[in-house]
């Protein structure tokens, strides 16, 4: 099953992966339905908020255009990492709020679909520690009740192949801190840009060679009697609108 969304205000899953190394590191997310005409003064007014209110950690913010999907065209706002008690101090006061619903939201069709994504430190890879990537993948990911626990067994597999194999993208997983019906996790890729997109670094392949001969379709047996749905979705950042 698959819900609509139209925007959110988002801290996510991207913004910095070197910073979440460490336990208890959340991402706020929230996507916004732009208002065609108002296109380019919601660039300028996005910017200057995020300049201004979330330029530094653990409340800085990144900006991505959705190019795929039923969001297309949507943008996906996103803060962090930071951790729930940095909630407590997060920029409201000092115009902040004003600013966002008086400068920004009626720019937009609206917000929707918040979410908390937390981190888990052990399924996390990246080629380098200043990592950041220009183009994100996705995956949102329904788990069977009573599946977790084998899905999390089932992405540390995944996880060896990245740490042993060493592709030049990263990949994290994140836990939807308050479950909805269709999303429980998240696995994120990113990559440099779209061109990296055409190499097939034959992930597979990769795969039985540190998990052994027809390990590759045992896996995909197993995903198969866990997730009940899945929806990817693809985007890229917009420089000007962020602060990384």
């Amino acid at each position: 099953m698959k819900k609509s969304i139209y925007l959110t205000i988002i801290a996510l899953v991207v913004t910095c992966f070197t910073a979440v190394l460490a336990q208890n590191v959340v991402y706020e997310t929230i996507y916004l339905n732009p208002k065609t005409e108002s296109l380019k003064e919601l660039g300028e007014k996005m910017k200057t908020h995020n300049q201004k209110y979330h330029a530094t950690p653990p409340y800085n913010a990144s900006v991505w255009r959705i190019t795929t999907g039923e969001r297309s065209g949507n943008l996906l706002w996103i803060m962090g990492p930071f951790t729930f008690s940095d909630l407590d101090s997060r920029p409201s006061d000092g115009g902040h709020d004003d600013d966002w619903s008086g400068s920004v939201l009626p720019l937009t069709h609206g917000m929707h679909n918040g979410y908390y994504w937390k981190l888990w430190p052990d399924y996390l890879y990246t080629p380098s520690e200043d990592y950041l990537g220009k183009i994100m993948r996705v995956r949102t990911l329904d788990i069977k009740p009573g599946k977790m626990d084998e899905f999390k067994d089932l992405m540390l597999r995944i996880m060896k192949v990245y740490n042993e194999k060493k592709p030049g993208h990263s990949v994290a997983v994140f836990d939807n801190v308050v479950k909805d019906q269709n999303r429980d996790v998240a696995i994120v890729w990113q990559y440099e840009n779209y061109a990296y997109m055409d190499k097939d670094i034959g992930f597979s392949k990769l795969y039985e060679e540190v998990h052994g001969d027809n390990s590759w379709n045992r896996f995909m047996e197993a995903m198969r009697e866990i997730v009940e749905s899945a929806s990817d979705e693809l985007s890229e950042v917009i420089p000007d609108m962020s602060v990384r």
